[in-house]
């Protein structure tokens, strides 16, 4: 008797692992200042710790990660970007306005390809795709910023930390930048040279020095996720990483299953016999066809010969009869081809990293309408609330140069409002007779997504009080200015549901 064992594969490593950052290219220089002191810079590079292209193409290759990164954007930056006054509730002057209409142009203006909240958004993928983020600043001639642009970070490569002093004589720690892109930069052999955000060292884009004041190369803004002391960030995602490359992995088996899915792992036994050379022959047929919708559901015919042992004796036949069994071995390994408890615990493992609730995703199996406001809540206030105001610091730092005293930009926000929980403090407060008209003004507002000032006069600051009969006393007596609280050309459903209920009641 003999048998036939067909193996094959490899060990399997670890595709990514996280390197010690490693120095690329070692590089420094030294330059004098107008006053005649000697300057060094460190250009040296250092190698990420991930390959940021890598983890870039991971994220294309994932069915959560997309969504998770997408929900960023959308919730962060991609309501818009707004202006508004640092202090609220003052009265407007002509300087206030002046401002005003210079930080809107500005902002109007700070890319001409396309809104400066997609440039923004890019950069947001760009951080939790990889954990890197490059903004580019550009400058006039009076050094004021007036434009922003994004860099594809799996290009850039980050130089060692250097101290710096900057124009008030502050020490500042920066650092410097090198964009080489073998398609786009394929002439220029020492790659672009940026420099960080504030720093008056008059780099080249080419890694020289010129005179004070006349460096060619422009500034970049680091965003990244980690410690800040690091030259490179790392994605939030990265813990989840193995998961991430299993999934897909589990997909492309799956993929295989359903495009050759007539070849099942089996064993062929047989028992005093042996297959024929046709057999053979049509076997190693069979395993090499498979693959392809058309050689799906077909029969596979086998033959074997009896095989006697050379000492049996005559007669005993019966007790060698010659069989033929199939068993087959991808019950335990594989249900169905399908991962369906693996695939749940990655998604889960990915929405905790992001710590995103299933709705923003779209996995909104087990919802209602009070957990999904509960779960917005949560999340705005633990996540993107926090992300946002980082965000909008950089941005607002951009205007320095511009002095602006009373104006800044921000990042508008979804219209989150529980009226169940609204209404669950007011109507108590309304019966005890303990707010006024003026009071309600702003959660008006916010229910028809658009401001709303407050009543003139007095009266309106005071809670209304009412008779026996329910009918108010006082001085509010008369028919309130409904054109005045909702605006004359109100388009909303809601504003008008209310104009209508209110002119129902006092009729």
């Amino acid at each position: 008797m003999t048998s036939r064992i067909i193996s094959g594969g490899k060990s399997g490593n670890i595709p990514i692992k996280k390197q010690d950052i490693k120095i690329q290219k070692k590089r420094s220089l030294t330059y004098k200042m107008s006053g005649g002191r000697e300057q060094i810079r460190d250009l040296t590079l250092l190698n990420p710790p991930y390959d940021l292209s890598v983890l870039r193409s991971i994220t294309d290759l994932s069915d959560i990660l997309n969504q998770s990164i997408e929900a960023y954007k959308t919730n962060v930056v991609g309501f818009g970007m707004g202006i508004r006054y640092k202090v609220e509730d003052l009265e407007e002057t002509p300087e206030m306005k002046a401002e005003w209409n210079q930080l809107e142009l500005l902002v109007k203006e700070l890319c001409y390809e396309r809104p400066a909240k997609e440039v923004i958004e890019e950069v947001i993928s760009h951080v939790e795709e990889c954990g890197n983020g490059f903004l580019e600043v550009i400058r006039n001639g009076k050094g004021e910023v007036v434009g922003i642009d994004s860099i594809k970070p799996e290009y850039m490569s980050v130089t060692k930390l250097n101290r710096v002093v900057n124009e008030n004589g502050q020490d500042i720690k920066v650092r410097y930048f090198c964009f080489r892109d073998p398609l786009m930069d394929s002439g220029v052999e020492s790659g672009t040279w940026y420099k960080t955000f504030g720093d008056p060292t008059p780099l080249n884009i080419n890694g020289s020095v010129g005179k004070e004041g006349s460096g060619t190369a422009t500034e970049v803004i680091h965003l990244k996720k980690g410690d800040f002391q690091d030259p490179y960030g790392i994605p939030r995602w990265i813990g989840a990483l193995i998961k991430v490359i299993g999934n897909r992995k589990a997909d492309e088996l799956n993929y295989r299953y359903f495009t050759q899915g007539r070849h099942i792992p089996l064993a062929i036994t047989l028992e005093n016999a042996q297959l024929t050379a046709e057999s053979e022959a049509t076997l190693q047929s069979y395993a090499n066809a498979i693959g392809g919708e058309e050689n799906q559901h077909k029969f596979l015919l086998l033959e074997a010969e009896k095989v006697t042992p050379a000492d049996a004796m005559l007669g005993e036949d019966d007790k060698y009869k010659p069989a033929i069994r199939i068993e087959k071995l991808a019950d335990i390994l594989q249900k169905d081809a399908l991962f369906l408890e693996y695939d749940e615990n990655v998604i889960q493992a990915i929405l905790s990293a992001f710590r995103l609730p299933p709705i923003y995703v779209g996995l909104s199996t087990d919802y209602n309408r009070s957990t999904v406001e509960t779960a917005k809540e949560l999340t705005e206030e633990q996540v993107f609330q926090s992300l946002r105001e980082t965000y909008e610091w950089r941005i607002n730092s951009l205007f320095r140069e511009y002095d602006f005293k009373y104006v800044e930009v921000f990042f508008k926000t979804s219209n989150i409002v529980n009226m169940e929980d609204i209404k669950a403090i007011l109507d108590p407060a309304i019966k005890a007779k303990a707010v006024a008209p003026n009071d309600l003004r702003d959660i008006v507002g916010k229910v028809l997504n658009k401001p709303l000032g407050p009543f003139d006069g007095d009266e309106y600051n005071k809670p209304i009080l009412t008779n026996s009969q329910g009918n108010a006393v006082g001085s509010l007596t008369g028919e309130i200015d409904l054109e005045k609280a909702y605006g004359k050309s109100e388009t909303s459903e809601l504003a008008a549901t209310l104009r209508r209920l209110i002119k129902e009641v006092r009729s």
